[in-house]
């Protein structure tokens, strides 16, 4: 199992878990897992950097959309919340790694 795959499973972990019980530094926590695994993703594939980019839109625009669902829509509107902090996290890394790539060409 690669780096990149722990980090996933790391942030999936933290962004159910962090739903139902409160984590202490949870922000700082999913930032940095965002952060690796955006710099991860994209080492391992540059061409994904638009799906990245239109998956961290669509996810913030999203995300409390379940909300409104009996019993379990607070739970899953905090779970994509978690969710979206964390990808928007990666598509920070990746922007920030596109920018160094187009000035150190």
């Amino acid at each position: 199992m690669g780096l990149l795959k722990i980090v996933r499973y790391a942030s999936v972990l933290v962004a159910v878990v962090g739903a139902f019980v409160a984590i202490p530094e949870a922000a700082l926590i999913m930032a940095l897992l965002g952060l690796v695994g955006g710099y991860l993703a994209d080492e391992a594939d540059k061409d994904n950097r638009m799906y990245f980019l239109v998956f961290a839109v669509a996810l913030g625009a999203v995300s409390g959309a379940a909300g409104a669902v009996p019993v379990v829509g607070a739970y899953v509107s905090d779970i994509m919340g978690n969710l979206s902090t964390i990808i928007n996290a990666s598509a920070l890394m990746i922007i920030i790694k596109a920018v160094v790539d187009r000035v150190t060409e």
